[in-house]
């Protein structure tokens, strides 16, 4: 009897506690009554939480009867905290548009974890994707966790239409960041929380919230700061975050890979804030060809204050050290034929570097931003950014250039000269066998090993002050913003570029003493004619030493080529052999510095409640002082950008169709030739045309998007082909890229997550009409730019976790591949085409993600593919690596 009694006493206090526990429903909606989906909504003091979904709607429950704390969430909107009564099944939450600020990491119910169809930064107002004519792609953090990412390069493989070209070298300030095809144009990571930033190469992917890749040119709103004419990449960082909370990483696995990263968020004054976070990690890795490394240490804290209702405050830096080796890129010839097509003809073994880890370039950076938020009334918000950058580049560079034997040929003057005929018995004994060893290594593909010694140091400074309103003109609903934009750049560079070396080898020393003393060798050459023999060899040797350094030829294989122009000649270059040479070479100084003064208006326009028109314009004023010591590269410019675009939502919410017509431009500085004269440049300028269809359907469980786009580029500066050694440039007329693109998120039941991207580019030379010069350059007419890339670039991701009530829950699994076609990386009429072949990578993951441990291994390239990319280079590719990732979250 008495166990029966206790059953039901039991039994009653279960019921009761049950009875306690009450629900939260409502709707989130913007000041115009449309519902906001993926608002993050918690219960304050717990652990509860959810989102809305596309309807604005959503629903807490087993949430403590009583007077409970609220707080909504979400991008781009004001963070808005609410004291309710539990039960409350009929909430109405009105949330008010501002800067995206807070991040709350606890809330979980997004089910699509691909899928970040929302944003502050791409039109610089916080627009839904299915409202916004601008396309845009999304590479999520959850997905990067998902692949055991390590480096903003393979996190960008996962972006539509991206192709690497060049790899991430820190080979200037500002500059260090690698180079990427998108739509046909190059273009590297510059921005940062939508402000410049430089060399992102060392931004660790623990720090990154999410990368945009804007697509086309978008001079409208960024201008050519930090943009090209086939898009920009921003990179979104994490904001600290109201509550204590963050993880400790370590990863590990092939070619000595070692990162050590920490996440740490914390409120520095009690539960209001200002709120507090910690990014910071520690990379080493070494090549996976037979030498080469690199360090990278990073860190980033950042403090995010909600003053009050009205006034946000955030600030944040990262400062990175990188250490690195040059990673191997082979240049091929130029101005000259090439021998081998492909890299099977070369015969190339993809695992040497011809490099040591002796020879490193150190590249230290540091980014600012500060961000005053404030909002003026219900329909007007002020937004005040400064930001700065600078950086620097210290160390050895090197190059391998195949062709570089092309600059002993110089000597062929000497043979032809018909002041020196009479003097052939003695010259030609002497120049002959060495254009005959040149021309020998033009027969071969032999690559020339160049370096030079930099120490540079560049600023930017950028102050954008911004005015946004959401308010309405009749029945017109207006989203507004209006901008100022000041960016000030300054370089100092200090380079050490000569070759006091190459006539000390060879003949030289016989050929340049016979003109220093030619009557010692020929008694009866008469006096008056000494003293023009005397400059001839003044001048050929003061030729030579100005071509840059190189120490070795090494062919295809690695193997390196016995030459009377590098005696001594080893596979491993050595720092202290470098400094010894360039000791002897003088430093060469200098400064240059512009200022850029933009203002830019921006419009979304609700026609009706499913039409919107996109409206833009851009003023840019560009103030170039050029080097400080040289008054010809001084120039001013103005350039105006319009933009227009119409988005109609076939199916409220689920489905739009949009077009667009944006501008771009790139201000190409102006080059200072040999002779003192200057050459300047027009501004590229691309005009685009777009249309195509978004979807958002199943509650955000299957997001599709397909476009159509026609660019044309004007005035684009480019290498001159029919240049060797001496690299000019001119601009070709027009140039037309005309592509497909597709993308798919989609997240079919609970637990799956698919990503998958395909796209088709052509891009084509139609008129290579050159001002410069004043001429046609027939040998680019119709063929593909060296820089569009593969024609064809696909990807697709897959990751499946079980869920709970499995024996294997909390175990996941993910899958997927990352392809492109073939690529002239060489393509012109004199050179020829040089082919990287087609390839498909495949990659696997598996882990285990618990409450506080979350554990990772990851396959990269599963079946050791070899393969190439390049920009007029042939940069091999990784092979087969693991690896593995512990976390532990707190």
């Amino acid at each position: 009897m008495k166990g029966f009694l206790n059953a039901i006493s039991m039994f009653l206090i279960m019921a009761s506690a049950v009875a306690q526990q009450g629900e939260i429903r409502g709707t989130v909606v913007d000041n115009n009554n449309e519902p906001i989906p993926g608002v993050n909504v918690t219960v304050l003091g717990t652990k509860i939480g959810v989102q809305t979904n596309f309807e604005g709607l959503f629903e807490i429950k087993d949430v403590p009867n009583g007077s409970q704390e609220i707080k909504l969430s979400y991008i781009g909107f004001k963070t808005k905290n609410l004291l309710i009564t539990v039960p409350s099944k009929n909430l109405k939450v009105v949330m008010y548009e501002g800067n995206e600020l807070l991040q709350e990491v606890q809330v979980t119910g997004r089910n699509n974890q691909f899928s970040r169809k929302k944003t502050a930064y791409v039109s610089k107002l916080p627009l839904k994707d299915l409202e916004n004519s601008q396309v845009y792609t999304t590479v999520t953090s959850e997905l990067l966790d998902s692949q055991v990412v390590t480096n903003i390069d393979d996190a960008l493989n996962n972006a539509t239409g991206i192709s690497k070209l060049w790899e991430a070298t820190g080979r200037a300030p500002g500059e260090g960041t690698g180079y990427f095809a998108s739509r046909g144009f190059a273009t590297q990571p510059q921005l940062v929380d939508g402000m410049p930033g430089f060399t992102l190469s060392a931004v660790d992917p623990s720090y990154i919230e999410r990368i945009e890749v804007v697509k086309g040119p978008s001079a409208t709103l960024f201008g050519s700061t930090a943009t090209s004419l086939g898009g920009l990449i921003n990179v979104v960082t994490k904001k600290p975050y109201e509550g204590f909370g963050g993880s400790v990483s370590y990863t590990t696995g092939s070619f000595g890979t070692h990162r050590v990263s920490a996440d740490i968020n914390t409120p520095l004054a009690g539960k209001k804030g200002p709120y507090f976070r910690l990014n910071a990690s520690y990379l080493t890795q070494d090549s996976f060809q037979d030498a080469g490394f690199r360090k990278t240490f990073f860190v980033a804290p950042s403090i995010s204050y909600r003053v009050n209702n009205k006034l946000n405050f955030s600030f944040g830096l990262e400062y990175a050290r990188t250490q690195q080796t040059n990673p191997s890129m082979l240049f091929l010839r130029k101005g000259i034929p090439l021998l081998a097509k492909n890299p099977e003809e070369l015969n190339i073994d993809p695992s040497k570097s011809y490099t040591s880890n002796d020879i490193y370039l150190t590249s230290p950076t540091f980014n600012t931003r500060t961000i005053i938020d404030y909002k003026i009334s219900d329909e007007w918000t002020s937004q005040s950014i400064f930001a700065s950058s600078y950086s620097e580049a210290n160390g050895f560079y090197q190059y391998n250039v195949d062709g570089g034997a092309l600059a002993i040929l110089q000597l062929n003057s000497l043979l032809t000269n018909p002041n020196l005929q009479s003097l052939s018995p003695i010259i030609t004994p002497l120049v002959q066998p060495m254009l005959t060893e040149a021309g020998g290594l033009l027969q071969t593909d032999a690559f020339t090993r160049i370096f030079d010694k930099r120490d540079a140091n560049a600023s930017n400074y950028n102050f954008q002050q911004n005015f946004i309103g959401d308010f309405k003109i009749g029945e017109l609903r207006n989203r507004l913003v209006v901008g100022l934009d000041f960016v000030s750049r300054s370089q100092h560079t200090r380079i050490q570029n000569g070759n006091p070396v190459i006539t000390t080898t060879s003949n030289f020393p016989q050929l340049l003493g016979f003109f220093a003393d030619p009557q010692s060798v020929l008694p009866s050459i008469p006096s008056n004619f000494v003293p023009a023999l005397n400059a001839t060899g003044q001048q050929v040797a003061g030729g030579f030493n100005a071509l840059p350094y190189f120490d070795a030829f090494i062919n295809a294989q690695g193997n390196v080529l016995n030459t009377s122009f590098t005696p001594g000649a080893t596979y491993s270059p050595s720092a202290e052999r470098l400094e010894q040479v360039f000791n002897q070479v003088p430093q060469v100084s200098s400064r240059t510095n512009s200022k850029t003064y933009a203002v830019y208006v921006s419009d979304v326009l609700n026609v009706t409640k499913d039409l919107t028109l996109n409206l833009g314009l851009r003023l840019d004023h560009f103030d170039q002082n050029g080097n400080e010591n040289d008054p010809n590269d001084d120039y001013t410019k103005t350039t105006l950008s319009p933009k227009i675009g119409v988005v109609y939502q076939a199916i409220p919410n689920k489905l739009s169709v949009f077009s667009n017509y944006q501008t771009g431009f790139i201000n190409v500085d102006p080059a200072i030739n040999n002779d003192g004269s200057v050459t300047t440049f027009q501004p590229v300028r691309a005009n685009q045309f777009e249309g195509g269809v978004k979807t958002n359907l199943f509650n955000g469980k299957l997001d599709l998007g397909a476009s159509y786009y026609h660019i044309t580029a004007n005035d684009q500066t480019v290498t001159d082909p029919t240049s060797a050694l001496i690299i000019d440039r001119i601009d070709l007329a027009e140039t037309v890229s005309k592509g497909l693109e597709f993308e798919i998120n989609a997240n079919p039941f609970k637990g799956l997550n698919i990503r998958a991207s395909y796209s088709y580019n052509d891009t084509k030379v139609t008129d290579a009409t050159s001002i410069i010069g004043d001429r046609h350059v027939d040998e680019l007419l119709n063929r593909r730019p060296e820089e569009s890339g593969p024609s064809t670039i696909y990807n697709l991701w897959a990751d499946y976790k079980f869920q709970q009530g499995t024996f294997l829950k909390n175990i996941g699994f993910g899958a997927g591949f990352n392809g492109a076609s073939e690529h002239h990386t060489i393509n012109n009429a004199i050179t020829g085409q040089f082919t990287l072949p087609s390839y498909t990578v495949f990659n696997a993951s598996a882990y285990y993600d618990a409450e506080k441990i979350r554990v990772g291994l990851k396959v990269n390239n599963l079946t050791d593919e070899v393969y190439y990319k390049g920009w007029s280079t042939i940069n091999a590719q990784a092979s087969r690596a693991f690896l593995g990732t512990l976390t532990y979250k707190f």
